[in-house]
């Protein structure tokens, strides 16, 4: 859990190696629990279990008839393309800084990092070194877009060439999913750039030119919402902008990607749900598409549950942190919620948590990484065949 560690301890106390190891550790967790046992299976000689080909559905549209091997090296190939293409860009501008090898080292791992959404650096204070210079920032920034919209978003964008050379609407040539992923996608990056500037051209931003501000603007909300990388003080951040990169972080990146969060999926089922509630229709429709029911109360049952372990999280929190310490209800909800979408951003104050706070966040950032809905399901909840049922009678609400 390096999320705990100070960055200011993790980029000048550990070693090469040690940074090699975690480095590896990042790209091993950055694929995830699932191609990684689909790896495990693959080295086992196994075939895969029809279990195992719906359970892929969800990140994968097209792995029936894709043997293991085929699902691991398309895996791979996106990740390496995208983390040596950002590694390039950084490598060049951190030429200018360091020397050959040192810039070489820094670039792949702030390529991994961002792609991965770890958000750890090897700079002391992160990125804030680099706050003038739009290359490195958005370059990391575009890395960690891409681990947060996921694989099966990445193999869609990668047929656009193909659909616009057949002359198709290349939008209309996407799932639905897609459509949903990439649209929410830019509106949370517009509203959070847009947000932060206005929010903090008084504050962090008042001494920086109107390009430099939009472009750290930018790459705040785009790391906000599952990287943990920072090119301002977070620390120094007004109250309301804390707010507003809490709801950034709740709702995180995509299902099947790098990144933490209720899911981006999630916050737009529930918000077409009330849309479609006060329009007075019975059913959830989007791009011609009905979205079914099991996926409208999964999406329902997370966002509450969510809604109601953060704050039992921080109340617990706050019950300990009050004999020890003297932090703001603000500052302890940040690092729950940030905890939660597995973020890593903090306003620095994790390093001065005690160690049951500490375990508690690990737990918490566990939980975020799995998913509530997913620990729920596995430890509570059974199918049962259901031959009558009991009367049905309303109550009042609201």
């Amino acid at each position: 859990m390096l999320f705990l560690q100070q960055p200011q301890q993790f980029a000048s106390q550990f070693t090469i190696i040690g940074k090699i190891i975690i480095l590896v550790l990042i790209q091993l967790g950055g694929w995830g629990v699932m191609t990684f046992s689909l790896g495990l299976v693959f080295l086992l000689g196994k075939n895969l279990s029809l279990k195992w080909r719906y359970a892929l559905e969800g990140l994968y549209n097209d792995t029936d008839g894709i043997p293991i091997l085929g699902i691991l090296i398309r895996v791979i190939k996106f990740t390496l393309l995208i983390e040596g293409i950002t590694a390039l860009f950084l490598f060049f501008q951190f030429r200018k800084y360091f020397s050959f090898w040192p810039a070489v080292g820094h670039s792949v791992f702030q390529a991994v990092s961002a792609f991965c959404n770890a958000g750890f650096s090897t700079f002391s204070d992160n990125l804030i070194s680099f706050r003038d210079n739009p290359i490195i920032l958005i370059s990391v920034a575009i890395a960690i877009i891409f681990g947060g919209i996921g694989f099966v978003v990445l193999k869609e964008l990668s047929r656009l060439r193909f659909l616009i050379s057949k002359k198709h609407e290349a939008f209309s040539g996407f799932s639905i999913y897609t459509k949903i992923v990439l649209i929410v996608t830019i509106i949370l990056l517009f509203l959070g750039t847009v947000a932060f500037f206005f929010l903090e051209k008084e504050n962090t931003l008042q001494h920086f030119g109107t390009g430099q501000a939009i472009v750290n603007s930018f790459f705040q909300s785009a790391t906000a919402r599952t990287a943990g990388f920072n090119s301002i003080n977070i620390a120094s951040l007004k109250q309301s902008t804390l707010l507003m990169i809490m709801s950034l972080m709740f709702i995180g990146g995509a299902p099947g990607s790098m990144a933490g969060g209720i899911k981006i999926t999630t916050i737009s089922v529930v918000l077409l749900l009330i849309y479609s509630k006060f329009k007075g229709k019975e059913e959830i429709s989007l791009f011609n598409r009905s979205i079914d029911e099991d996926t409208v109360n999964r999406s329902l049952t997370l966002f509450v549950l969510a809604l109601l372990f953060i704050p039992l999280v921080t109340f617990l929190l706050l019950m300990i942190h009050e004999s020890t310490q003297n932090h703001s209800f603000l500052q302890i909800m940040f690092e729950t919620i940030s905890a939660y979408g597995t973020v890593g951003l903090s306003t620095g104050i994790t390093a001065q948590l005690s160690l049951i706070e500490k375990i508690i966040i690990m737990g918490v950032m566990l939980i975020g990484r799995i998913g509530l809905l997913s620990i729920v399901t596995a430890f509570f909840l059974k199918k049962k065949a259901i031959s009558a049922g009991y009367p049905r009678e309303m109550i009042m609400i609201g």
